[in-house]
């Protein structure tokens, strides 16, 4: 058996170099009630729907302190709702002018079409978003077969029903013929529950959350101290593969494809937890490599 599909993320993967578009969005609005936001700490939850993502912001001990100090008070559904409604507004304004493919795309699409493979796509963005990014993207050279919003699932990631709904489109089975890629840990948790092969890129991810330019204008130590972060995460996620950037992903594919001949399907483990329970997730009996050495990683 070898691959029959690919399905991609959108923000931070194929367009928006770092998924900035949600990132200033969300800042913006949480600014609009005087609060301060690190770009950082909105970047950690990235890939899951944004409602849940305003919430979760919110929950954060210093933006819980800063509402209390604010308005007297914690912050309460009402709240969720109004700033998840200015983030949104926002997004929707603005995610067009975000639709820059990100390098290495196209090669990685021909290397993808010269394999066969459907191309389907997940978003932790909703309906109204994509119907402005998509004819943007077309244009720029990224037209998958099939994408899903957040909004028109039951639960977003990291929940496997957005890759399931791609599936059911393309007409494609088993889950172990369809690979996933993300720059979030969402987008790889995702993967995982779907049962799909997991891979992960870095330099554009919204872990990493800079422009291509800001990314280069780092110091040496700096880069690779914020590169190694992201590929931790990332591994200790559970990705299968961890790649730089999209120019690699034909290798990955290589790799699969011979995995798969051998009967291999993604790897699963059980977890175990301080508290002594179970809990499944994806594993490999290998360690993070040093992304100056290789930037390939898997999990075998």
């Amino acid at each position: 058996m070898k691959l029959k599909a690919i399905i991609f993320d959108w923000a931070g993967t194929v367009v928006d170099f770092g998924s900035l578009c949600p990132a200033k969005a969300i800042q913006t609005a949480f600014a609009t009630k005087q609060i301060e936001i690190t770009a950082q700490d909105i970047h950690r939850f990235m890939g899951i729907r944004k409602r849940e993502h305003v919430q979760v912001l919110l929950s954060l001990p210093n933006v819980t302190a800063q509402w209390q100090k604010a308005y007297g008070c914690e912050p309460g559904a009402q709240d969720v709702q109004v700033l998840y409604e200015e983030s949104e507004r926002r997004m929707i304004e603005t995610v067009a002018n975000f639709a820059t493919l990100t390098p290495g795309l196209k090669e990685a699409l021909a290397a993808v079409q010269r394999r066969g493979l459907r191309i389907g796509s997940t978003t932790g963005y909703i309906s109204a978003m994509m119907e402005r990014l998509v004819p943007a993207a077309k244009k720029n050279g990224f037209n998958p077969e099939f994408w899903v919003a957040s909004d028109q699932v039951r639960v977003g990631r990291p929940w496997p029903w957005m890759i399931y709904k791609n599936m059911e489109y393309l007409e494609i089975c088993p889950p172990s013929a369809v690979i996933k890629i993300g720059d979030t840990v969402a987008d790889v948790e995702e993967a995982n529950n779907a049962g799909v092969w997991s891979v992960a890129v870095v330099e554009s991810s919204s872990l990493i959350g800079k422009t291509q330019k800001e990314l280069k204008a780092l110091a040496r130590r700096e880069h690779s101290l914020l590169i190694k972060g992201a590929y931790t995460k990332l591994y200790e996620a559970g990705a299968h593969f961890i790649i730089r950037n999209l120019t690699e992903l034909d290798e990955v594919l290589e790799q699969i494809d011979e995995r798969m001949m051998n009967g291999q399907m993604p790897p699963r483990f059980i977890q175990r937890r301080q508290d002594g329970a179970e809990s499944a997730q994806f594993w490999c009996k290998t360690v993070p490599p040093s992304p100056q050495r290789q930037p390939v990683s898997s999990r075998r």
